[in-house]
């Protein structure tokens, strides 16, 4: 059973995710922000994160610039999902090597497809 770890402040948009994966057979982690998924990172290793970029404590860029940096973590995807979609954010995202940078709102069938593309065996 693959791991996922989904990141976000907000209750809804993270249960909605997690409900949404939890029915199709993924075992599902949950952090409220980017300091939290570090802890659960550590403790689980999930197969992928899913993570949010506007968040406090702290923000998706700065997870994923960590988890990028950690020798243990680096492999894992990340999909980021944001409100913000500009070319700032979204070149931010590219330049810490997120894999895929899905803007807000989306559908769960889209993000589901960048999950199955990133965890095929």
């Amino acid at each position: 059973m693959k791991k996922i770890l989904i990141v976000d402040d907000e209750e809804g948009i993270r249960e909605t995710i997690s409900s949404y994966f939890g029915q199709r057979k993924f075992k599902v982690y949950k952090a409220n922000d980017g300091s939290q998924a570090l802890e659960v990172i550590k403790a689980t290793r999930p197969d992928l994160i899913i993570s949010d970029v506007i968040m406090p404590v702290m923000d998706g860029f700065s997870l994923l610039e960590k988890i990028r940096k950690h020798s243990s973590y680096s492999k894992i995807p990340v999909i980021m999902l944001t409100i913000k979609s500009g070319p700032k954010y979204l070149e931010k995202g590219i330049s810490l090597k997120a894999d895929f940078y899905l803007p807000k709102p989306f559908e769960l069938r889209n993000l589901h497809s960048f999950v199955d593309l990133i965890l095929k065996d």
